[in-house]
């Protein structure tokens, strides 16, 4: 269930290629943040005894926002169960601040009002559960929450002269293409190989990422703004975009979007 692999084969009869594992190097991380312990306790109890959750899935507990949010930015959890409603820090603004740094996490909330699902529609959540939770209702959110990971998470593997680099395709920020030698630019590090960017643009292109010029191929989750002949992410790189390519890439940004919204 959770390996895939594609061949991508380049012009130059190089053959490239892309490992998908859901998971890549490290494991599932799933948090649930409520400030009631038996809710904690019966989320957690639900999680572990589902039949397909990868064997070496990490779950965290947090009582208040506030520190789900340091352990966050600490080490990034890949799904998150979050109370909307907490004693202090609601789980609105929690999801709305983490969110801001984070577009591609999986957000569930809890909520025993659904008056308030609608305030959170900004926070593009992937679900709602309605308190009292029970069993079918978590498993079938969690097997889907594990399905759309699985669908983010691949590994593309990037070999350089006697190097060979394995990419989490999720913390690409964008590819850019020199020539006959495509770059691969993360948040942290850049990585370089043999191939063109028509060949990248095509297996990419359902993952998220947008052409926006000859030269760069964007992931979308990581855009901050796009403006006249320029597009920003969101760790402030400016990436050019033709000009006869601006309004495909609204669209297409903006369909991105509502793609996030329940």
């Amino acid at each position: 269930m959770f390996t895939k692999k594609i061949i991508l084969e380049t012009s130059d009869d190089t053959a490239y290629d892309y490992c998908g594992l859901s998971k890549g190097d490290d494991p599932v991380r799933i948090a649930i943040c409520d400030d009631e312990e038996h809710i904690r306790k019966s989320l957690r109890d639900v999680i572990n005894n589902y039949n397909s959750l990868p064997h070496d899935t990490q779950i965290k507990e947090f009582s208040d926002g506030e520190a789900l949010i340091i352990g966050h930015k600490e080490y990034p959890f890949d799904i998150i169960f979050l109370d909307i409603q907490m004693e202090g820090m609601s789980g609105i603004y929690t999801g709305h601040e983490i969110r801001s740094i984070d577009k591609s996490v999986i957000i569930i909330f809890l909520t025993s009002h659904q008056q308030y699902v609608y305030q959170s529609f900004i926070i593009e959540p992937f679900d709602y559960i309605v308190k009292p939770v029970d069993d079918d209702t978590i498993n079938n959110v969690l097997s889907r929450a594990l399905k759309k990971y699985n669908d983010q998470h691949y590994i593309v593997k990037v070999k350089w002269k006697d190097t060979t680099h394995a990419i989490d395709v999720s913390k690409i920020v964008y590819l850019e293409g020199r020539r006959r030698h495509v770059v691969f630019v993360t948040k942290d590090s850049t990585h370089e190989c043999v191939g063109k960017l028509d060949e990248y643009e095509r297996q990419l292109a359902p993952y998220g990422f947008l052409r926006c010029h000859i030269g760069f191929l964007v992931n979308m989750n990581y855009i901050k703004s796009i403006g006249n002949n320029s597009i920003s992410t969101i760790y402030n790189h400016e990436l050019l975009m033709s000009a006869r390519k601006r309004q495909d890439c609204l669209k297409a940004f903006n369909l991105f979007l509502t793609k996030y919204v329940v």
